[in-house]
Formats: C-alpha cells, sequence, structure tokens
C-alpha cells in the first residue's frame, strides 16, 4: 500500500508519520449534520468496537439504533480472526500503521503472514475498503481474507455478510430505526467486493493476497449499487487522493521527535486529526468551509470555534483563517449565535433571545488576535476586522446595562450552563441580565477592545483605534473596581443576592472560586500568585475551557514555572487514554480522537468523543510548555519562546524537537538540548531559508522587554544559542 511520505530537508521524512498507532478511531463524514438537538442524518463514522472495520452509527453513537458498516476477515492456517476479541484471545496485537481523519489503517501479523486493510470514504455514502495480505516469510501458508459487510441495531451488527467477487450484496433493513430521532437514514445499504473469494489459497512465500470493497449506501437498491460500483471503480484514484491531501496536511504539521514520552507523540498527533476531522465543507448558511467543533452534533459556538481554529492554524493557517471568517460571515447576527449547518439557533432563552458564546468563554478574541500574529496576514484581518468589530459593538448595545456594565442573558451565554455563581436557580435559559456584573466580561471586554486597536492600527485606521482604546480604558478600569482587597481577588458584583448559601458548582463554592476571575491577568492587572494557582486543580483543570483560561492568564501574569508541570501532568493523564491500544480496562472514551472533558478517574467518563476544545493539550504543550509564542511585535519575523520543561525532563543530553513549525511564513524546526538541568541549547532550523538572526532575553519585569543579547548572527539557514531555564526571549530573523 502507497504511504502518505516523502523526504525532506535532511532527509526527514515529512508528511503523515506512519506509525504504530491505536486502532480506534473516527473518520471525517461531510454527510454527517445535525438540524437540532433531535434530528440527524449522515450518521457518524468510527470504528467498530467488535470488529476489524468501521461503521456508521445512526444517530450518533451514544444513543445508536442502527448501524451498518465494512470489516475484516482472515483465516490463516486453521485458525479464523474475525473480531478484536479473536485476535487478542491468540495473543495477536492489533494495530494501525496510517490514522488520520480521512483513512484509518489496520494492521496485525500471525505466522509471518501480515494483514494490513486501509479503510476510507469516497464522497458521503460509501465506505471503501483496500485489504492485503503478504506472506513475508519463508514457508508457504494457507490464507483467506474477506470482506464483510455489517448491519445490526443498537448494541452490536448482528447482520453478517461475507463478500464474493462482483456479487452485491444487500444488506438487510436497519432494525429499531426511530424515524422520529434519526431523521433521513439510507434504508438501503449495499455492498461489493472485486477479487473476492471465501475459500483459502496457498500463499508462497513474499506472495501478496489482496480483496477491495465498497459500502454504499442510498435511497433505493439500483441507486445505491450504482454507487457502489462507481466507488469500486476508482478505488485507487480515491486513496491517492486522499493519502496526498493527508501528506500536504502532515507536511507542514507539527510533530514531536526526539526524547518526548512516546504518548506525547501518537497524542499531539491525535489532537490534529481532531481538530481537522472538525472542518465542515461549505453548506447550508455557509458558503464556505466552518468549524464544528464536535463530531457529534455539528454546530457553530464562537468560543469552540475561535480555540479550535487557533490549534488547526499550528497545521494549516489558511484553512483556520477561512474557517473563522466564514463563521463570522454566515452568522445571523452580529453576536454569532450558535446555531446547526442550516442556521437553526440552538442557544435560546427563555425570553427568545438568540445567543451566542460572550467575549469571556474560551478567549475569542485573544484566539483571534494570535491568528493573526502567528501570520500577519492583512488581508484576512481587512476581511475579519468589521465582523469583529460588530460582535463587540453588539454586546455594548446589547448586553450593557443602564449603568454601563456587561452582563450576561443568561448562563448558556456564559458557557457555564447553570452555575449558581451566576444563577442560583440553577437554569441554563433564565434571564440573569440584572441580577451579577461578572468580573470575566468586564475584564474579556476590555480585551476585546484592546485586540481592536490592535487591529486597527494594523489596518491604518487611527481613528477606529482611539475608539477602541477608549473602551479597553473604561472597563478596565470597571474591571479594577471589582478587586476585593480584603480577599485578595476581583469579585462579581452581586445585584441580586441570593436568600441562601449557593450550591457548589463541579465540587466547588461557586460564589468563591472562578477560573473566570483570573481574566483580568490578561489585562496586566495584579492577582496574587496563591489565587490563581489555587485554582490549578478540579474542576478548573477538568474541563478544556477552563484549563486554558487558567493557563492562559497564569502566563500572562509570568506565572510559567509551575505551568510546565501543570501541563505535563494533563498530557500524561490525557495522552495515555487516547493513545491507548484496547478497550480491555477502559471502555470510554474512545482512543484515536481528543474527548470532551478529562476526569480525573476516566471510568466515570460521560461526554462525546471526537470533542474539538479536548485537542486544547495541543494548543498547552506547543504554546506554554514548548513555549513557542506569537509576537506582538509586527514588523517582521519575531517569535518568543518561553520553555517550560518540567524538573524531570530536564535530564543532561535529552533533545527535545518539534519539527515543522509554521510561523509567518517560514516551516521551522525548533530543538531543545538539555546541557545542564538548568541550561537549555536552543536550535532553530530554517529548512532552505537563510536568514540573519538576533535573539535577546526578555525581561518579565516589563512586557516584551528586550534584556541582554543572546545571538546576534550572519545569514544562515540554522541558529543556535544558550537559554537559562525558566527565562524568555525573542527571535528576530531578517
Amino acid at each position: 500500500m502507497r504511504r502518505a511520505l516523502s523526504t525532506g530537508r535532511a532527509g526527514i521524512e515529512v508528511g503523515l508519520p506512519l506509525g504504530d498507532y491505536t486502532p480506534f478511531g473516527y473518520l471525517r463524514n461531510a454527510g454527517h449534520r445535525a438540524r437540532s438537538w433531535q434530528l440527524t442524518e449522515g450518521g457518524t463514522l468510527r470504528s467498530s468496537l467488535d470488529r476489524l472495520g468501521l461503521e456508521w452509527l445512526y444517530p450518533t453513537p451514544r444513543r445508536s439504533t442502527a448501524r451498518a458498516g465494512l470489516a475484516v476477515e482472515a483465516t490463516i492456517g486453521p485458525q479464523p480472526f474475525r473480531t478484536r476479541a479473536e485476535l487478542a484471545r491468540a495473543g495477536v496485537r492489533l494495530g494501525a500503521d496510517y490514522h488520520s481523519a480521512l483513512q484509518l489503517g489496520l494492521v496485525w501479523t500471525v505466522d509471518d503472514v501480515h494483514v494490513a486493510a486501509r479503510l476510507f470514504l469516497d464522497g458521503e455514502d460509501a465506505l471503501c475498503l483496500r485489504l492485503a495480505a503478504h506472506n513475508s516469510g519463508q514457508v508457504a501458508r494457507q490464507v483467506a481474507v474477506r470482506a464483510v459487510g455489517l448491519a445490526g441495531g443498537a448494541d452490536q451488527a448482528t447482520l453478517r455478510r461475507t463478500l464474493l467477487d462482483d456479487q452485491p450484496a444487500t444488506l438487510a433493513d436497519l432494525p429499531g430505526t426511530d424515524t422520529a430521532l434519526v431523521g433521513a437514514v439510507p434504508p438501503v445499504h449495499v455492498a461489493l467486493a472485486t477479487r473476492a473469494s471465501d475459500d483459502a489459497v496457498r500463499l508462497a512465500p513474499g506472495a501478496r493476497l489482496g480483496v477491495d470493497a465498497v459500502l454504499a449506501r442510498g435511497p433505493d437498491g439500483a441507486t445505491a449499487e450504482r454507487t457502489a460500483r462507481q466507488a469500486l471503480a476508482r478505488l485507487a484514484t480515491t486513496q491517492a487522493a486522499i493519502e496526498a491531501e493527508d501528506a500536504a496536511f502532515h507536511a507542514a504539521c507539527p510533530m514531536l521527535d526526539g526524547d518526548w514520552p512516546a504518548p506525547w507523540r501518537a497524542g499531539l498527533l491525535y489532537d490534529f486529526e481532531t481538530t481537522r476531522l472538525l472542518v465542515q465543507p461549505p453548506g447550508g448558511i455557509f458558503d464556505d468551509v466552518w468549524p464544528a467543533w464536535m463530531a457529534v452534533w455539528p454546530r457553530v459556538v464562537l468560543a469552540e470555534g475561535t480555540l479550535d481554529m487557533l490549534r488547526l492554524a499550528y497545521a494549516d493557517p489558511a484553512l483556520a483563517q477561512r474557517a473563522v471568517l466564514s463563521m463570522f460571515r454566515a452568522a445571523p447576527q452580529p453576536n454569532v449565535p450558535c446555531v446547526f449547518f442550516d442556521g437553526t439557533p440552538n442557544m435560546v432563552a427563555a425570553d427568545g433571545s438568540v445567543c451566542g458564546t460572550s467575549p469571556a468563554w474560551c478567549l475569542p478574541f485573544l484566539n483571534l488576535e494570535l491568528l493573526y500574529l502567528r501570520t500577519l496576514d492583512r488581508g484576512w484581518l481587512a476581511a475579519l476586522y468589521p465582523y469583529a468589530c460588530a460582535y463587540v459593538a453588539w454586546w455594548l448595545d446589547q448586553r450593557r446595562d443602564a449603568d454601563g456594565w456587561i452582563v450576561y442573558k443568561c448562563t448558556w451565554e456564559a458557557g457555564e450552563d447553570g452555575n449558581p455563581r451566576l444563577d442560583p436557580r440553577g437554569t441554563g435559559d433564565g434571564d440573569i441580565s440584572g441580577r451579577i456584573r461578572p468580573v470575566e466580561l468586564q475584564a474579556t471586554l476590555a480585551y476585546a477592545a484592546r485586540v481592536l486597536a490592535l487591529f486597527a492600527t494594523e489596518l491604518d485606521r487611527p481613528a477606529d483605534a482611539a475608539r477602541w482604546r477608549a473602551v479597553e480604558a473604561d472597563y478596565t478600569r470597571r474591571t479594577q473596581q471589582l478587586f476585593d482587597p480584603a480577599d485578595g481577588r476581583y469579585r462579581d458584583w452581586v445585584l441580586e443576592p441570593p436568600p441562601e448559601p449557593l450550591p457548589p458548582y463541579w465540587g466547588v463554592d461557586s460564589g468563591r472560586w472562578s477560573g473566570l476571575g483570573l481574566t483580568p491577568l490578561l489585562l496586566g492587572l495584579p492577582l496574587g500568585p496563591d489565587e490563581v494557582w489555587q485554582h490549578a486543580r478540579p474542576p478548573w483543570t477538568l474541563w478544556p475551557s477552563w484549563t486554558y483560561v487558567l493557563v492562559e492568564s497564569a502566563a500572562a501574569a509570568g506565572l510559567r514555572e509551575p505551568l510546565g508541570a501543570l501541563i505535563a501532568g494533563l498530557l500524561d493523564h490525557v495522552y495515555a487514554v487516547t493513545t491507548r491500544g484496547t478497550l480491555d480496562d477502559l471502555e470510554r472514551p474512545l482512543p484515536g480522537v481528543s474527548p470532551e472533558f478529562w476526569p480525573l478517574d476516566w471510568s466515570s467518563f460521560d461526554g462525546s468523543d471526537a470533542y474539538g476544545w479536548g485537542a486544547t493539550t495541543a494548543n498547552l504543550l506547543l504554546r506554554h510548555l514548548v513555549g513557542v509564542q506569537e509576537s506582538r511585535r509586527t514588523d517582521g519575523w519575531v517569535v518568543e519562546l518561553a520553555p517550560a520543561l518540567p524538573p524531570r525532563l530536564l535530564e543532561p543530553g535529552r533533545r527535545y524537537t518539534v519539527r515543522r513549525l509554521p510561523y509567518r511564513g517560514l516551516l521551522v524546526d525548533l530543538d531543545y538540548r538539555v546541557i545542564v538541568p538548568d541550561l537549555l541549547r536552543v536550535g532553530l532550523d530554517l529548512g532552505r531559508s537563510v536568514r540573519a538572526c538576533t535573539v535577546r532575553e526578555l525581561d518579565d519585569g516589563a512586557r516584551g522587554a528586550a534584556g541582554r543579547l543572546l545571538l546576534e548572527a550572519p545569514p544562515a539557514a540554522r541558529h543556535t544559542f544558550d537559554l537559562p531555564v525558566g527565562r524568555r526571549c525573542s527571535i528576530e530573523l531578517r
């Protein structure tokens, strides 16, 4: 089978790294759509939990009433291998050598016979399989390989049909289908195979045996069979196109190399592939690609959409920019309401107000700022700027009370559904606009205005910049007024105190603790380290949305050293689960994709798989542990480094490399070599580019202020310098 790799600089392979991955995952299925919380169509495409293949789950994995899929079976000698359990009982390890949002490759070996299957989609309605067995030994073996069609109800695929050469197999009508819940489930699934037989053959040493198969669906048998035959005829071409697309994506997708913990390497890949999986094609109200942020119920949410696309921009900045702009452009209101693909709102307050997420939830304006600073694409910025201005203007017009304070309509708008801090009644849609003036809204409205002032300056709009700086100053002052010196923290202004103590929220006193209450740090306002680090625990480290705010706020305050240990612990905790190879000890979440949240006890996980913000581990790893941070200098190629490697990684001689970092038009490799536990040797490889380099240590006492000179080097393709552990620096290329 083809490999999605090519050779790049210094002989390093670029493209999708083929390796030893988990044999579980999801594929991107553009045909899966949601029109409401009750109505989906198209089915989620996920690896079978028991069989060796993939299946459409209708309507969703957690509410499945029907399924249909393709799987692999093999008989090697006298032993049949039809399920994951049969492989495990025989002591055979099932793996995956290919793992992307577009294709999954399953592999195993028995008695020198290597079985490899690749599964992928052709369009929305044809699931494809390419299966091969290769005898790599010196002795002939009796081998049979089969493609099988599967169909069934909620728990398992009870119907199994072996596919024979050019004999269409129509799977039975899917049982137990609730059409009111599922919507338009294709009623007919037809499977076809070529070069297929149920007979064993004598496979000589070095010989190969293969089967190609397609499971297609449609409104009737004739349509489904026609789709299957068309997909089968172009199978090789379709697979080649998929692997070329994968190779192009991973040619500029960050990859860990060197002495990083092994689960981090694959975990980072699953984070990027989950993020990529959620980018939807044009359709409905969207005239271009758009960010769905979850596979099961695809919909637009500003908070998660900007966070996910900031992550995608590490690999494909242009696609991320398109998706963000599409999200704003298609929004039915300036506040970017949460909507399904056809524009149907899915977050409506009790009074009928159509809501979107706030400037605080997932820090959307920080995400937009960093996305711009990573690319300096002023054309994109000029297109985005009017929509970003309209969003902030909407909040100033629609969510400002009589005294000028920014308020929430409901807790859904806040992102903290039912939080008693905001609504003692615990409602999601209840009107709370007259009850509380939250810290985070004043702080992040000020930050949004700061970002818009930067954008206006970049676009040579001085009057706009002055206006937004005035808004920033106003809401910064309001944020300062909420500081309680007795408690040493920022406190919400509660206009309607609750009649009794607030109930806990996620196990903590919601009136005392708020991760979003750390957001004044983004403005450079003071807050004691102890108050910050008391939030570095559950529940703030269980949910990526809160963790992201905690980490960005702490980093803005210069509290970097403890961040390394915090983030490393999270990476260990999450990646151990997403990279596991079996479900023996833990059934959920499914490996190979990012989970909705990160519970301390994974057996309590009751969320969704393939969830965008679950991949925030990638943001934390690259931006804060590796410490590649976007410079606010926009007059050239300038990046800041603030590595926060935890002590356990600082063993002399170890090397930590991140390959393929796209930044401001260059694709660079960054490596840290530990010289002694308190000194790193930093290497920056520019590939074919040759630039002069200036490196200065940054003074933590002044934002971005230049300190002592670490390197002044003439033009070269690689630059190295030493950086004390715990210090920051700026790198300028000319």
